[in-house]
Formats: C-alpha cells, structure tokens, sequence
C-alpha cells in the first residue's frame, strides 16, 4: 500500500489487535510478492486498488488461503470489486460493536510479541523477516522524542508542526520515524503515493512549520534543483536525513537557500530503526552524531574482533532495547547478526571520537543502497542466472550522484549461446525485480571472480567498472 491515510489505520489496527504486520513494497513484482507472504505466513492482505490485479494473479501461489481486502474508494470514486474481495470500508463501518472487538484480541507480551515483520537483507544475502517486537518499537519512538534530539514539537491549541510523509511507510524509516512519531505529537501529516517533484515542491510552499525526514536524493533535488528556492523552503523548519550517508557538500548547499537545523542518523531494520542521532546545530556534518537513549556503540576489527579505541576504524556494534529479536526462522542468520552477548553487527565500517561522536566510513556488508532502499546483489544474481543464455553473474553497486549507488552486473554468457543483447538482459530482470532493483549496466565477462570457497570478490568487480564503462563509452 502507498502512502494514504488508510496506511496508519490499518498498522495501529493490525498492532491493537495483538497480530503481526508485514508491509509490500506497492513496486514489487508478482515473485518478490510471493516470497514475502509465504515466508512470513501471512493469512490477510490489505491492498490498494492498484495493485489488486497482481494479487489476483498469484494468489494460488501462496501457501496458506488468503483474505483479501481492497482500498477501493479513492479520488471520489468507488472502483468495482470482484467476487470473494471485500472493500476497505467494511473494517470501518459506523456500525460495529467495538466492545466485542476487545474479546477477540489475541494476547501478547510486549517484549516478545512480533508487531512489525519488515523484510531486510541485513549485512548480506536475500531478504528476512526482521521480528521487531512491540517494546522493540515503543523504546526506538521514545529514544527519538528526548528533548535532546527531539526535532517535532508536541502540538498545543497554537502550533502544530506539518511532516511531510514522502518516505514510504512500509520501509521501518517512513513507519518509525516519520508515522509512529508524528502521530505521538499529534502533527499533521501530509502523505505522497510516490516523490513527485511538483506535488513535493508545493507542499512546501503552501503548509506552515515543516519537518522534513528525507533521504539523500531528497536532499540532492532541494538543493540543486531550480524549482526549489529561498521562498520555497521559507517554511521549512527541520531537515532530517538517512537511509545513507548524505554529502556534506549537499548540506551546505541546502543550507544556502535556507538556514535552518538539519540532522543526520544512522540505523537500520534491524534495530527498530535508529542507533544514532546528531545534534542539532553540530558543528559536524560528516557525522552520525551519537548513540540514541540506552544504547552503547563498540567498534571491533573486523579481522580479530578485538574492541578498538577512539577514531580506530572498525566494524560498529550496538547494543539497546530497539535491537531486533532475530530473523524469522532463521537462527543461523540470526547468529551470525547478533553475537552471544547481545551485540547487533552491522557491517559498516567506522569509527567513534574521544567525544562519543560516530563516523561512517564504509560498509563492510555487499548491500547496494540505492534512494535509501536495500538491493540485495544475491537476489539480483539469483535472476540473471535464470536467463537461458547466461551461466554466472556478479552485480556491485557503483556510485550514482542522483541514487547514491546504481546496481551494476557482470555476466557470463553460456558456451556455444549468442551473446545477448543488454536490453534483453536488462527487461528480462526488469520483469522480476521493483524499480529501484533495476539494473543499470551490463558488463559481459568470461568470469565471474571467487575466492577458493565460491564468495564473490565483490571488491575486484568494483575495479574493473571504471575501466569497463569508459570502454563502452568510447
């Protein structure tokens, strides 16, 4: 479901009544659908109109029988829906007992019961149901709401603060961060289906005392683009930015159109999600800023995994109420995440000053990130070796100054097969993967290079793009 007012409805609802929800990216296509509800069980759907057609397609694929129900009152029209499809407004009718409701909750213990189940790759690998409990949640709302870092302000009978839900809600960003938290301060929130520069641009124009979450290609476009300018951004009271690192040269320019706080953060699914949070007004805008409430940060090597001291760069590790119970139903991925003592590894490189302060340097994990969301090159890889005509692939990310990273694929052609045309290469996963997944560049190689137990050398790969693209382009 995209961002609309039926999104909050359904999540607090879903939560209330003791259940476990799980969000769909609306993008995905058909398989990354079906893996996501058989993985997770999921025995009800709630979907937009839009996509409802998909659904209907793949519904015999799910393992378990699936209930499904419709937004289909939208845009001052009610869309006819088919046989065994109920609408929307059937869960909403004036009409209900809401007292028999209160008997049909399931029980739950906050610190073990699963709330949320938002799908992550993690440090490598293909997607896995993060369980986030509902004391994994509340703690992560109130570690951003101290007054230390607390960048919404609690509405009162003379201000209310306008937060612009552009970040998708079912990613654990737009939920937590941007949902969860401006609703506990009673903000108004104004939703995008989609970032649509026009649509974005006017909201800013016309709504009064706004905070912005945003990821950096958000940022990029406020700065650089024409549209926005001094009298655009006159409203604009607080800037937050994550899902990857922002550019401090970005920041700078923003803040030449508009002085005015902007922060950055640092967390992931795993962990509900923020870790760490700067100040407002730090004079350091490289920086992550510092650990959330009730949460420690250690930096080991990544070789020894030995504990290192200020400004030693390493892998960082957190530990804190906000940290994930596990994988679903994968207890060696679990393990191999958070280690017998509680600490959540991440697999970013960086570093920690003498004043607490954290510092990403780079990411250990294979993770691609691109406008924030995670492409994992295992899933990537797992579609091309499904074309008939190649034997092996190996996708990188490579830097992208619009994405911050672009999904680039090295491919084998198989013995005695005509080489493929890219396009072909490139529509054939285009049918398989969201948008964002989509792969930028094809380069044909005779191999794929591996260490001696098969992994990728992902780092090798990353080298030779350069060389490649600039022979392509000449």
């Amino acid at each position: 479901m995209p961002n609309m007012p039926e999104f909050p409805v359904c999540f607090l609802g879903i939560l209330e009544a003791g259940l476990t929800l799980t969000a769909i990216n609306p993008t995905y296509r058909a398989e990354e659908i079906v893996n996501q509800m058989n993985d997770s069980s999921s025995r009800f759907i709630i979907v937009h109109y839009n996509m409802l057609e998909v659904i209907l397609q793949v519904k015999n694929h799910f393992k378990n029988h699936l209930d499904i129900i419709c937004v289909n009152d939208f845009d001052g029209k009610t869309r006819e829906l088919p046989s065994g499809v109920r609408p929307f407004s059937d869960l909403i009718q004036n009409n209900i007992d809401v007292s028999k409701l209160d008997k049909q909750k399931h029980k739950i213990d906050i610190n073990e019961s699963i709330a949320f189940l938002p799908y992550s790759s993690g440090t490598t690998g293909l997607p896995k149901g993060v369980c986030l409990s509902h004391q994994n949640l509340t703690s992560n709302v109130a570690q951003m709401c101290i007054k230390e870092i607390n960048t919404i302000q609690e509405t009162t009978k003379t201000h209310q603060d306008t937060i612009i839900g552009v970040l998708p809600f079912f990613h654990i960003y737009g939920t937590q961060v941007v949902l969860v938290r401006s609703l506990r301060e009673g903000s108004k929130i104004v939703t995008l289906p989609k970032f649509d520069p026009k649509q974005f641009v006017n909201i800013l124009e016309n709504n009064k005392n706004i905070v912005l979450y945003a990821v950096p290609p958000i940022i990029l476009f406020m700065a650089s683009h024409p549209s926005v300018t001094s009298k655009t951004l006159e409203n604009l009271r607080f800037t937050g930015s994550g899902g990857a690192p922002c550019g401090s040269t970005d920041i700078e320019r923003l803040l030449t159109k508009r002085d005015h706080q902007i922060v950055q953060a640092y967390g992931m699914t795993e962990a509900s999600p923020v870790l760490t949070h700067s100040v407002p007004d730090s004079p350091c805008k490289a920086s992550v800023g510092y650990c959330v409430s009730n949460t420690f940060v250690k930096i080991v090597d990544i070789e020894t995994g030995k504990t290192l001291g200020p400004r030693e760069t390493g892998e960082l590790c957190f530990k804190g109420p906000q940290i994930m119970k596990g994988y679903l139903n994968k207890p060696e991925a679990t393990a191999e995440t958070i280690d017998k003592d509680g600490w959540l590894h991440t697999g970013d490189l960086g570093y920690v000053d003498e004043k607490g302060c954290c510092f990403i340097v780079d990411r250990k994990k294979e993770l691609i990130k691109v406008k924030g969301f995670q492409v994992p090159p295992a899933e990537l890889e797992a579609v091309l070796r499904q074309h008939p005509s190649l034997c092996d692939a190996g996708v990188v990310g490579h830097p992208c100054s619009k994405a911050g990273e672009v999904p680039v694929a090295f491919v084998v052609v198989k013995q005695g097969v005509e080489r493929p045309k890219e396009d072909a290469i490139k529509n054939f996963v285009a049918d398989k993967v969201a948008p964002y997944k989509q792969i930028k560049h094809i380069i044909f190689t005779e191999v794929i290079p591996k260490n001696a137990s098969g992994k990728i050398l992902r780092k090798q790969l990353k080298e030779l793009i350069k060389t490649e693209l600039k022979k392509e382009e000449n």
